[in-house]
């Protein structure tokens, strides 16, 4: 299929459907049209879950040898089709090829790790025997697959998330609804034809591209649809547990990450840190580092590094080997990000470098002294950004770090055993990171009331528990009627 100025229809349960109206997609380095998508709507969300319904009771009767061995075949086809989706990743998105090689090699990883699960499942053995009546009985919990799975995903890793949610619900024995982002939605179509190739059953998987308030909103509203899972803002994802109903809703809402430099840790090695990971996908993503909160003793060192380093940072063509910092996503981001940074400065924040839009980039910016009260220091900038402020004590850290109101992967850097012991036990963080940078690849999940926060590890075994439901069996040993 050529992937270059055609029209791509959405993929609804093994069919391709178009629509009266068609999205463009644009590349965000060059500015121009790559491509058209179809602009889905409620009635194909109803028409993919009437599917989808057929399409779950397939993958319930199918055993997990043969979901493990579908699964295997999707990661050898994304082998196969590597060079070119990492291409069509940067092309959609505008990220480095190195990034987007990186993207390519995780959702490979999800696939395998999600067909390894399906030969290990879990059961747990409950005794009843532990009750006064139980002695003559044996029993066991199972899981059960959910149904029918709606995904929502964002822009900035469209074929790692898409895997994210993919691998286990299809692992579980569930149909899945995929609505890639608006920006992005070229990638998961492509991945939806190899899943097909690899044997999914049609009606189990369904693309739908178009707008988020749009079809969005009606996989949230849709009653036939057990799971919601949602990557997002916090104010989408509140609009979606609130249209959900009774659903249950799993959602990975904004987040930020701080580094804590402690006066043991080794300035150079700090500022090759903060360039690398503060500016990673040009700080669209919530591990790269926003904060950076450094020991007194080791600020001007620190900059004396850091600042040259950043500067260094070359704008360019992501497609080439040799640029270090990607386009912003869309006009809109920039446009978002020098307001924050103009208000930050306008009250009192010292530029150091950058501080400035050179469509489609942001230039790397480094910003101390800045205030409290600004959106810039309280919510995710989701752009190359990164504030630096010093402090004397690690209470003094740990306290600054716990008056945020947002999910938060923290860092610290020491030498000193007791240091980092005191942070981890702490910091009010969904991770915590000792002498590592906090890009490791972490599940924040807020349940569908906003508050209950679980954290864990891409444990495939987790996630796919989290896509099905328990099943109690039980025997009666000896019970002759």
């Amino acid at each position: 299929m050529d992937w270059v100025s055609a029209m791509q229809k959405m993929l609804i349960g093994g069919h391709l459907i178009g629509a009266e109206q068609w999205l463009e997609v644009l590349d965000p380095y060059r500015g121009e049209v790559i491509d058209h998508v179809a602009r889905g709507a409620a009635p194909h969300v109803s028409q993919a879950v009437k599917l989808a319904r057929y399409g779950a009771e397939q993958m319930r009767q199918m055993s997990l040898s043969q979901r493990a061995a579908i699964l295997r075949q999707v990661a050898h086809l994304l082998r196969q089709e590597y060079q070119s989706l990492a291409a069509l990743l940067v092309q959609e998105t505008g990220k480095r090829i190195v990034e987007a090689r990186a993207e390519v090699d995780r959702a490979i990883t999800l696939f395998e790790l999600g067909a390894e699960a399906c030969l290990h499942p879990r059961a747990y053995q409950f005794p009843p025997e532990s009750f006064t009546d139980g002695a003559s009985r044996f029993g066991f919990w199972g899981r059960e697959p959910m149904g029918v799975v709606g995904a929502i995903l964002a822009f900035n890793l469209p074929l790692a998330h898409a895997a994210q949610k993919i691998a286990p619900a299809l692992a579980a024995g569930n149909a899945i609804i995929i609505k890639p982002s608006r920006e992005a939605p070229l990638t998961c179509l492509r991945l939806g034809l190899l899943l097909y190739r690899a044997g999914v059953p049609p009606e189990a998987l369904s693309v739908i591209t178009g707008i988020g308030e749009e079809v969005g909103q009606a996989l949230a509203a849709e009653p036939e649809i057990d799971l919601l899972v949602f990557t997002g803002s916090r104010e989408v994802g509140q609009t979606l547990a609130t249209l959900g109903g009774a659903k249950r809703i799993e959602t990975e809402l904004d987040a930020m990450s701080i580094l804590v430099i402690a006066p043991s840790a080794d300035p150079q090695a700090m500022a090759e840190l903060i360039t690398q990971c503060g500016f990673t996908l040009s700080g669209q993503t919530p591990t790269a580092i926003q904060h950076v909160i450094v020991h007194e003793s080791l600020h001007d060192r620190l900059l004396e590094h850091l600042v040259p380093m950043v500067e260094a940072l070359q704008p360019g063509d992501p497609l080439e080997e040799t640029t270090t910092l990607a386009p912003l996503i869309n006009a809109q981001a920039l446009q978002r990000i020098d307001e924050w940074v103009q208000e930050a400065i306008q009250n009192g924040a010292q530029l150091l470098t950058g501080g400035r839009s050179q469509p489609p980039f942001y230039m790397p910016t480094l910003l101390q002294n800045v205030s409290v009260e600004v959106r810039l220091y309280r919510e995710a900038v989701f752009g190359p950004v990164v504030l630096i402020q010093p402090y004397r004590t690690l209470e003094e850290a740990i306290a600054c770090i716990n008056q945020f109101d947002i999910d938060l992967h923290t860092a610290i850097y020491t030498c000193e055993l007791e240091e980092a012991f005191t942070f981890a036990r702490s910091v009010r963080a969904i991770s915590v990171h000792i002498n590592d940078s906090p890009a490791l690849h972490l599940d924040p999940i807020v349940r569908r009331d906003l508050q209950e926060h679980h954290m864990c590890f891409e444990d495939m075994l987790q996630r796919i528990e989290r896509m099905s439901i328990p099943k109690y069996v039980g025997f009666g040993i000896g019970n002759k009627q």
